[in-house]
């Protein structure tokens, strides 16, 4: 379902599956630690517990090597124990030479495993007119032993995803509402413009270029804004947003 809206996007799947079998209860809740040393940037999370349902939130790994994200859950009756949950990953920074991704499901006395996949975009831009494609896929990283743990390395052409496109990934997220049966997103999309914005003036240098600082300048306007506004007024700013600096910045 998601593939669509981060096909651009370097990202990571976690093919999650939990047995659903013999439970008697309707919501099954699990946790993720996210351990990945040698980055340093902000990491995207998204997935779908439940047919009519998207969850997403961001956090910032700046400064801590150890994200515990709670309140995890999946919808019984909408998976079964032949389905699995595709959990997205999305970093924004840069990867160390020597780094690690260590991922850890806690489901209690639930059954759980996964399997982890990275995608990296495709496109090589020749000139400015001109972009080819060549076919990709999702290609399965395999663990390797960490003390008594398990850890995961990314190939050299996995990079982390430039932080300014943390703009047009908001923008896309406005459009997940045109997902069939989907809950409304605009109160959450709210939220997390409100929660980037923090994180990216935190991110600003004197350093970086004026034509940056305006820019963030006018998400700082959104932000102020964004209470105020329909999702149809959020999706046309940010719109004239991307329009307007994607040549500039």
């Amino acid at each position: 379902w998601f593939f669509p809206y981060i096909e651009n996007y370097s990202h990571i799947m976690l093919d999650l599956r939990i047995k659903t079998e013999d439970v008697s209860v309707e919501m099954l809740n699990f946790s993720l630690d996210l351990e990945i040393q040698g980055f340093e940037g902000l990491i995207f999370y998204i997935y779908k517990p439940s047919l009519n349902r998207v969850e997403f939130d961001i956090l910032d790994h700046r400064t801590e090597l150890i994200h515990t994200i709670k309140n995890l859950y999946i919808d019984v009756n909408d998976y079964t124990s032949s389905d699995s949950l595709d959990f997205i990953i999305i970093p924004f920074g840069h990867f160390k030479e020597d780094h690690k991704f260590i991922p850890v499901v806690h489901s209690g006395k639930i059954e759980s495993n996964y399997q982890t996949f990275t995608w990296t975009p495709s496109l090589l831009f020749k000139n400015i007119k001109s972009v080819i494609k060549i076919a990709n896929k999702y290609e399965e990283i395999i663990p390797m032993e960490y003390f008594d743990r398990y850890y995961y390395q990314f190939d050299s052409s996995f990079k982390g995803n430039k932080t300014e496109f943390l703009f047009s990934l908001i923008n896309i997220l406005v459009r997940l509402e045109d997902i069939p049966n989907i809950d409304p997103l605009v109160s959450k999309v709210k939220v997390l413009i409100s929660k980037t914005n923090e994180l990216l003036f935190e991110l600003c240098q004197r350093s970086i270029p004026l034509e940056m600082i305006n820019l963030l300048k006018e998400i700082e306007r959104l932000k102020f804004n964004v209470d105020n506004l329909s999702k149809e007024e959020i999706f046309n700013w940010l719109d004239d947003l991307l329009n307007f600096y994607s040549e500039k910045v």
